[in-house]
């Protein structure tokens, strides 16, 4: 049998694999090897050499591959998983050319050096330990990502969460097409199931930090860029939080209700890429991205400085480069960079902070966020296809009126509206007025809450939260007179807040034992402990490392429970082990066992 050898450098490090045999397998026949740089592969080629009766795999030559492609046997050679995705990728529908070459070229980088001469059916070739060990090789691989300043040189940075995240989805998505031929070539998908890194473990999209700035911090960057066209180009992106696509492709035909109190912007246009390596105007990439969106007087005299509602060349572009083509978003981060350096030199701008272009659309979500806006209303002025992202971006910001809106923007860009004022959120902030409160009803299938709060606007926005943690609960907000709240209350109003209330990102980890030690059900792997967003008024709120608890539940069944939470994951996980295997040992000594049976009280284990 063939086997695989770990090659270790002078300082024990293993760098290869070699897998070796003897040819035929017999005792005394030759020494073969042929060598790889991953475990995977060599695992896969080892898997060959064995089917091949420990001889060289068809078609496969020493230190090249498979190079005679057509060794195989025809009929065998479309499960190879290079052919399989190829055909797949190339007629599948409903697809943008650009995606589809996007596909094939991910598949030709990242997949197929590891899977592509393995066999779609094989379940050794395909299962959770070599797609495991693929992701792994992902984790350790160096892209270039951004340029090292002043020479332009590309960076090489470790592969960001959402490029494996992408690259796992498509490897799944092919074997899901596998499971679902006719008939099925596999009985079950390996990558479902799969611990990915988080999205969010090294910024946020595309893989870069999100950098939050104040309304002064913008002003700041802004009035370092040189080119006025600039100016006016990042006062438009962060007066509305249009995505760069959809800013450089902003026309005059664009422009909706302009001379009225209440103008818009029809997010109707974006750059997109055209499949042959240069780019076209087309639709914005989702239904949600096609959105018409309320602007600032401030936004409205930016575009009017760059030509404004101009009939007579309806599709002219606002911002382009030197030519008059579509301005390459390289070529005004550069110029954006060294904005951001001389705002840092001012002091206008914190030195801790690397912001990008991108990063004042999420400026934008963040102080309309900060002033009490929901999460609604932000994920439809930002065109997000689900409020997950809204939530998952920006959720931990939560401290709707279009006119309300627009005067937070402008007072955001240093200027006021024509006398737009929020009356609600003026309201609010006369600390006097306790004549009502905004209470939240949260309705669920086993429990219900409520939650007073002073403020109408972070009643809506923990209720929006709320509804987003836990969408299949009821909530809403109802206002009513402080004086009948309080006779309601026995602590009367007291306990109304005044501000958000705290929430953390907890994880927690459970499992439940019969008397004999067993599980009652499959319970959480220490690998598997889910995180979830909880608040101050919830059971597992906490601002500690690790809590951990065993305790005996009530009633003859005589169930003990095992659980640990906390906000750091490690230790909560040490925690749950623990507390596991503390529930295993007092399981025999459940109260109910005791002689004459009987009904225990929720009890805590000693």
């Amino acid at each position: 049998m063939a086997y695989v050898q770990p090659l270790k450098n002078k300082h024990g490090e293993v760098t290869s694999y070699r897998v070796k045999w003897r040819a035929g397998g017999a005792r005394d026949g030759d020494w073969q090897g042929e060598r790889f740089d991953d475990e995977t592969s060599a695992g896969v080629f080892k898997d060959a050499v064995d089917e091949a009766g420990q001889q060289w795999p068809a078609g496969w030559v020493k230190g090249q591959g498979y190079v005679d492609q057509n060794a195989a046997d025809p009929d065998e050679k479309r499960y190879r998983f290079r052919e399989f995705a190829t055909n797949l990728v190339e007629n599948k529908t409903g697809i943008e050319e650009h995606y589809r070459q996007a596909c094939f070229r991910d598949l030709d980088r990242y997949v197929h050096p590891t899977f592509g001469e393995c066999d779609v059916r094989s379940t050794e070739h395909f299962s959770k330990d070599t797609v495991r060990a693929w992701v792994r090789k992902l984790e350790k691989t160096k892209v270039h990502r951004g340029q090292v300043p002043k020479t332009g040189t590309g960076k090489l940075r470790p592969m960001s969460p959402k490029t494996i995240r992408n690259l796992h989805g498509l490897l799944s998505n092919i074997l899901d097409e596998a499971v679902k031929a006719e008939p099925p070539l596999r009985a079950r998908n390996p990558c479902e199931g799969t611990r990915l890194p988080r999205a969010d473990d090294d910024g946020g999209e595309d893989g870069e930090d999100v950098e939050f700035l104040t309304p002064d911090e913008v002003a700041g960057v802004i009035s370092c860029l040189e080119r006025r066209s600039d100016q006016l180009l990042a006062q438009v992106k962060y007066g509305t939080g249009m995505r760069w696509s959809e800013v450089t492709c902003l026309a005059p035909e664009c422009l909706i209700d302009w001379d009225t109190a209440e103008p818009k912007i029809k997010v109707k246009r974006a750059w997109k890429r055209d499949g042959a390596g240069g780019y076209k105007v087309g639709i914005p990439k989702s239904k949600r991205s096609r959105r018409t969106i309320r602007v600032s007087w401030g936004v409205v005299e930016a575009a009017n400085e760059l030509g404004g509602d101009d009939r007579e060349h309806p599709t002219r572009l606002y911002f382009t480069g030197e030519q008059g083509q579509r301005l390459h978003y390289s070529t005004f981060h550069g110029r954006w960079q060294r904005a951001v350096k001389r705002a840092k030199a001012q002091g206008l701008l914190s030195r801790q902070k690397r912001p990008t272009p991108h990063d004042l659309r999420h400026s934008h979500a963040a102080v309309l966020l900060s002033e009490g806006r929901g999460l609604t209303y932000v994920q439809r002025r930002l065109g997000h296809e689900s409020i997950k992202t809204t939530s998952d971006t920006y959720g931990h910001l939560l401290p709707e009126a279009d006119d309300a809106a627009m005067d937070i923007i402008d007072r955001s860009l240093g200027r006021g509206g024509p006398g737009v004022v929020d009356e609600v959120l003026a309201a609010d902030a006369a600390t006097g007025d306790r004549s009502r409160v905004h209470v939240v009803h949260f309705d669920g299938e086993f429990s219900t809450h409520v939650e007073a709060f002073w403020k109408r606007g972070d009643a809506k926005a923990v209720a929006d939260q709320w509804q987003i943690d836990h969408p299949d609960d009821t909530v809403r907000v109802e206002t009513m007179a402080a004086d009948w709240w309080r006779r309601q209350q026995t602590n009367g109003l007291k306990d109304v807040r005044e501000g958000m209330p705290g929430r953390a990102r907890v994880w927690w980890g459970g499992a439940l034992y019969n008397a004999d030690g067993s599980e009652l059900r499959t319970g959480v792997d220490l690998e598997d402990v889910a995180a979830r967003w909880v608040w101050e008024w919830e059971e597992r709120y906490t601002e500690k490392d690790a809590v951990s608890r065993v305790r005996h539940e009530d009633g003859i069944a005589a169930l003990t429970r095992a659980e640990a939470w906390g906000v750091d994951l490690e230790k909560v996980q040490e925690s749950f082990a623990r507390a596991r295997e503390e529930a295993l040992a007092a399981c025999a000594a459940h109260p109910a066992l005791s002689v004459g049976g009987g009904f225990a009280e929720d009890s805590p284990v000693e």
